[in-house]
């Protein structure tokens, strides 16, 4: 099975951090978040696209090698034109157009290996989830639990705000049937996965994730610290 793990953003809220590395190459405690992702990809996954920005090729080259990564990695360069995470998936589209299944990965988030296996076994697509106390910029979804099926993709509403909602993760599944999707731009002519998803498929599965680690600020990255420390991750 492939994984794609987006890893092409410009890191934009921990800079100066990221002016001179990439956002998954910074280090959380001992270890880069790129080096979590690859620990906790599952055992099924036996080839990795990363999609990066040209310019950041020899970092990414040398951290493979210094890593030593015993997974087949190919790297792909997403074209800087055009943004998004739609058109950085898109980038893959030549290796994944006869899948039936693949796992993506936003290369900013740190998440458990139980849980990327357990996420693999539903039914694709399928989107990993956390409840959260939710920034206005992120949306949310409603829930059918008896279907374990997502029947929405929607702002907050104002009596949500300070309550803990659905928060789409950047872990989930899709398949070959996505690149058949048209793009979906949300602002500054960004064309993104869950807006495009969610426009064309009805029946998107989802996993409430055990955790979730998103690395967006400094204290992101302190919290982070803390907690792999505290589970010898």
């Amino acid at each position: 099975m492939k994984a794609v793990i987006l890893c092409a953003g410009e890191g934009e809220r921990l800079k100066p951090i990221t002016i001179n590395t990439p956002k998954p190459l910074i280090k959380v405690g001992d270890r880069s978040i790129l080096t979590y992702i690859f620990l906790s990809l599952p055992e099924d996954i036996d080839e990795v696209l990363l999609i990066i920005k040209e310019k950041c090729q020899k970092v990414f080259e040398e951290f493979l090698k210094t890593e030593k990564i015993n997974k087949k990695v190919t790297i792909l360069f997403q074209d800087e034109e055009k943004k998004g995470t739609y058109f950085a998936l898109i980038t893959a589209k030549n290796f994944l157009k006869k899948e039936n299944k693949f796992l993506v990965l936003n290369g900013d988030d740190i998440f458990l290996k139980k849980d990327l296996e357990n996420l693999i076994k539903i039914k694709t697509p399928c989107y990993g989830l956390s409840y959260k106390k939710l920034n206005q910029r992120y949306r949310t979804c409603d829930l059918d639990l008896t279907n374990q099926t997502i029947q929405s993709f929607r702002k907050q509403k104002e009596d949500e705000k300070n309550r803990e909602l659905p928060c789409f993760s950047g872990a989930f599944t899709l398949n070959k049937d996505f690149f058949t999707y048209e793009p979906v731009f949300y602002e500054d002519g960004e064309a993104g996965i869950p807006h495009t998803l969610f426009t064309n498929n009805k029946k998107v599965s989802f996993l409430i994730l055990k955790e979730w680690l998103q690395i967006n600020t400094k204290e992101d990255i302190e919290k982070a610290t803390t907690y792999l420390n505290k589970y010898n991750i």
